[in-house]
């Protein structure tokens, strides 16, 4: 899920590297290791900076509700199934648990830039790289659920402050 995030995000997958490895695997390991130092080389260095808006809508991502209610769930859901014991495939779950996280992700990065001083839907839009469209309905769900609030227009353009 994290690189998921990541990939979402625009810092990247490939930033991060997990592999499972027994202390009796001591070849494994430099290989492993050397793979990740050329993979981060070659990815030259990460400017968090540049990445400010990003890293915070993912740290709080992690902390949505949902997303944890989901991730708690899963193997309920997949071993003994849902309220009425229809047990899930595991793809159907991991597409909706990605639906979610996106959803989760998109929300958390409109407020981040709304808390930056960007309050208009266009000039969301122009920070994150979200379409019109997508953020004024992430809008309207974020409004019903007191992320953010409707302050009023200025020169006719709707503005939005985080809560």
């Amino acid at each position: 899920m994290t690189q998921k995030l990541l990939k979402l995000s625009g810092i990247g997958e490939s930033r991060l590297h997990l592999a499972w490895l027994s202390s009796a695997e001591a070849q494994r390991f430099v290989d492993i290791s050397s793979g990740v130092i050329d993979n981060v080389k070659a990815l030259g260095k990460f400017d968090p900076e540049l990445f400010s808006l990003e890293l915070a809508a993912a740290e709080e991502t992690l902390k949505a509700e949902t997303l944890r209610w989901m991730v708690g769930k899963e193997l309920k859901l997949l071993a003994r199934g849902d309220v009425y014991g229809r047990k899930w495939e595991k793809a159907r779950f991991e597409a909706i648990l990605d639906e979610v996280l996106e959803r989760e992700y998109h929300k958390q990065l409109i407020r981040q830039a709304i808390i930056a001083g960007f309050t208009s839907v266009r000039a969301i839009s122009q920070r994150i790289g979200l379409g019109l469209k997508r953020i004024s309905y992430l809008l309207a769900d974020m409004e019903k659920t007191n992320m953010i609030e409707f302050k009023g227009h200025t020169e006719c353009v709707p503005v939005f402050g985080a809560l």
